[in-house]
């Protein structure tokens, strides 16, 4: 199943949390940046398909001149 914005966005919240730690050893923090950056682009792209479905309804509800 796909995720949500919401799971999406909670998921890397919580990996920015980790990588505040300052115990967090260099490797751990090298592969929760990669799957952070990995969740923006996520993020972006249904950001993105957000603002196009929008902008496609708002299209279809305007009235014809």
């Amino acid at each position: 199943m796909p995720k949500t914005y919401r799971d999406l966005k909670a998921e890397l919240d919580a990996i920015m949390l980790e990588l505040q730690r300052e115990d967090l050893d260099v490797d751990e923090a090298l592969k929760h940046y990669k799957r952070g950056q990995e969740l923006i682009k996520q993020l972006e792209k249904y950001l993105k398909t957000a603002e196009n479905t929008l902008t496609e309804l708002r299209a279809k509800a305007k009235p014809d001149a």
